[in-house]
């Protein structure tokens, strides 16, 4: 397989040593991150992820203001001036904060939203996840399986970004298309929410371990010099998420969960705007159609290669846009995960660090030759878009 694991931690124990911190960082060629780095991780690197620690205040501003704070803004405009504009208006207003949710549970899943690990849980489920439709523990099992097999034939969301369905014009427009008008509903709501139970999905995905690069003799002994650096990034890996037990404890589906955050967003909307209607047409439309095209869109950018890039640094699929356009940030990325690449090599680290992270793995060959630069989101559409109708045109002569 042309696979790339490229995270600190596979998802089932921390390393215990030095050494088993290096060799869980395996590159496409079979080399290790820090053998390439002369045994461990630089001072910068190591000096940053000791302070890349999760802010409780920091993720309360986020929930509110950018997240639930987009959506009462969409939501009080249409209630104050009813119409088709502001309908329109309040939906992009409550797409992107669903998104800014849906991003702030992704953080939650890496247990980097919240310091505390049960308030981490509750607050990314509950506040975040339920809301928007999004089943909490099977979207972590999933997550966490995408970040492992990231490349791989076993990738859950290797469909998203592959480019095998979305070759031509005709089958890019298809997918999306789909996706705008509800088709992922059946994955969300069926198989994620009643098909496929957690308990299942985290102990397969966290029963394999990742295999790792052999480390030479040489190699383990630099690293113990460097003990201090790679103790620091074992403390930055991923918490362990305890949803095995939590998940046998719970005697019904996790998606039943919903039921009573919807009912009261159902009666606050109802409420807000005095229309009983309101939950459907401010809250279940954006959720089943601009917000879920937007989110696979990303998701498509984020890992999605043309036939123009480098071929090294493209290999492992991991993708960073540094300066997103205001048109990126307003619909599709918020917060910080544009700065995709480095949330893959660090997935711990909290998103207002990953700005500062990428100019430390700039830094390093190690990191900085492993993942590609886009301008914008936009541009990257717009050359694939040429890219494949070219293609078409040329295939019709």
């Amino acid at each position: 397989m042309d696979a790339t694991k490229l995270t600190p931690a596979d998802h089932t124990e921390p390393a215990t040593s030095p050494a088993d911190v290096i060799s869980c960082i395996q590159l496409s060629d079979g080399q290790v991150a820090g053998e390439l780095t002369g045994g461990g991780y630089s001072i910068e690197l190591t000096e940053f992820l000791k302070r890349a620690k999760a802010k409780n205040l920091r993720a309360i501003l986020d929930i509110t203001l950018w997240g639930w704070g987009r959506i009462s803004l969409g939501i009080g405009l249409f209630a104050l001036f009813p119409g088709l504009v502001s309908y329109l208006i309040a939906i992009l207003f409550v797409s992107s904060g669903m998104g800014i949710l849906v991003a702030l549970s992704h953080e939650s899943q890496h247990s980097a939203l919240l310091r505390s690990k049960k308030w981490n849980d509750l607050v990314g489920a509950w506040l975040c996840a339920y809301p928007v439709g999004s089943v909490y523990g099977a979207s972590r099992a999933v997550h966490l399986a995408h970040h492992k097999y990231l490349n791989t034939s076993q990738d859950p969301d290797r469909h998203f970004h592959s480019e095998e369905d979305k070759a031509t014009p005709e089958q890019f427009a298809k997918y999306f298309l789909k996706l705008l008008c509800g088709g992922q509903l059946w994955t969300s709501i069926i198989v994620n929410g009643f098909l496929r139970r957690a308990t299942h999905d985290s102990a397969s995905f966290q029963s394999e371990p990742v295999k790792s690069a052999p480390t030479s003799s040489e190699s383990n002994g630099r690293a113990r010099a460097h003990s201090e650096a790679n103790i620091s990034v074992a403390s930055s890996m991923e918490r362990i998420p305890s949803s095995p037990s939590a998940e046998r404890r719970r005697k019904h589906p996790e998606i039943l969960n919903l039921v009573p955050v919807q009912a009261v967003i159902f009666s606050l909307l109802w409420l807000a705007t005095g229309l009983w209607w309101a939950y459907f047409a401010l809250w279940l439309v954006p959720i089943f159609t601009l917000g879920t095209f937007l989110g696979y869109l990303r998701g498509f950018i984020d890992h999605a290669r043309l036939e123009s890039d480098d071929a090294n640094r493209s290999s492992g699929r991991l993708i960073s846009v540094p300066h997103p356009s205001l048109f990126d940030r307003a619909l599709l990325t918020g917060l910080d995960f544009h700065f995709h690449a480095e949330h893959h090599f660090f997935p711990a680290v909290p998103h207002y660090y990953l700005p500062e992270l990428h100019e430390v793995l700039q830094k390093e060959p190690a990191f900085r030759d492993r993942y590609l630069i886009r301008p914008t989101y936009f541009s990257f559409l717009r050359d694939y878009w040429r890219q494949i109708s070219a293609k078409s045109r040329n295939q019709i002569r």
